[in-house]
């Protein structure tokens, strides 16, 4: 059995770039293609930020730039009202500190996306194959929402989707709402309502696999240009994350590279439950949370969604160390 078919979809960021880098170095996955999104950035940012770093591993992964916006949120007066209690920018000693700066800090592309839109590219490379592929979004949902209702076919030729989003005890924006949900409530409801196998990488998930100064320094010692890169982000997310007041533990979660290592080996997500989940449009102060009920004694889950409550973080450092030393040397 060969690679598995995979086509990444990402917000990028600091997080996000090293998901890339992951997706791109580990043999058992088949890249496709990177398609970008809104979320943690403009999606002229988004876009920029994944360009930086294909063209800092060298190959020749084709991207391509997907939808700017959500689906309806914005049309809507008031909606996006219960923002995150903590800035996604803060201005410290005249500088701006975030946990997703806008730019990356490597050198400026001279590789550009393709021409083609991401859900076009979507559709039509879905369709076209022959082997099930495996989404990975990572970022709002709205490039992958619009796929599956422009043409409800495509579900024949999805293996999986494995997303990173939503919280069940955990939250990060709003009062009860993770980022990539949060960022396109409606999108996200739909995937989850598809009739596609969806495996959530949760907050809950993502924040069991917490790491620290220490695993910064073990990266580093790896002396590889995409595990120094790494350490990097790893080291700046910590940072900022504290400076901002987000946290006060030095320590922060690699969540996108969580959903990257689970294509690659689901055991990793040691705590995964089928359940019925839904997700708030009301536009109310639980916009974008997720929900979720085990009632089994009652109604058995109508959509093959699955939610991970927790991972093994030795396991998912080891896995990302692995693949990160195979890079080129610093």
């Amino acid at each position: 059995m060969g690679p598995r078919k995979i086509i990444l979809d990402v917000d990028t960021g600091s997080d996000d770039a090293v998901a890339i880098m992951t997706a791109a170095l580990a043999p058992e996955l088949d890249l496709l293609g990177i398609t970008t999104v809104h979320g943690n950035l403009p999606l002229e940012y988004t876009t920029d930020n994944t360009l930086r770093v294909v063209q800092l591993l060298g190959m020749d992964i084709p991207v391509y730039a997907g939808c700017p916006y959500p689906l309806v949120q914005d049309l809507l007066p008031g909606r996006r009202v219960n923002a995150d209690e903590v800035s996604k920018e803060t201005i410290i000693d005249g500088k701006v500190v975030a946990v997703h700066d806008k730019q990356l800090p490597l050198p400026e592309a001279t590789i550009r996306p393709r021409k083609e839109h991401a859900v076009t590219w979507l559709l039509r490379t879905l369709l076209e194959s022959e082997e099930k592929i495996t989404l990975i979004p990572v970022g709002a949902m709205t490039n992958i929402a619009t796929v599956l209702r422009l043409d409800p076919r495509v579900k024949d030729h999805i293996d999986e989707i494995i997303l990173m989003g939503g919280g069940i005890h955990i939250h990060n924006r709003a009062y009860r709402s993770e980022t990539n949900f949060y960022n396109d409530p409606e999108a996200a409801k739909i995937v989850l309502h598809s009739g596609v196998k969806v495996t959530l990488v949760t907050l809950d998930a993502t924040h069991s696999a917490w790491f620290g100064y220490e695993e910064v320094d073990k990266l580093r010692a790896l002396h590889t240009k995409t595990a120094d890169f790494a350490a990097e982000m790893l080291y700046h997310r910590i940072y900022a994350a504290n400076l901002t007041g987000a946290r006060k533990e030095p320590k922060s979660a690699l969540h996108d590279v969580l959903a990257v290592c689970a294509a690659i080996d689901p055991t990793i997500l040691d705590d995964v439950r089928h359940e019925t989940c839904d997700v708030d449009i009301s536009g109310g102060v639980a916009d974008g949370q997720l929900m979720t009920t085990m009632r089994y004694r009652y109604s058995v889950p109508e959509f093959p969604t699955y939610v991970a409550y927790h991972a093994d973080g030795e396991k998912l450092f080891a896995m990302m160390s692995h693949y990160l030393k195979e890079g080129a040397e610093s």
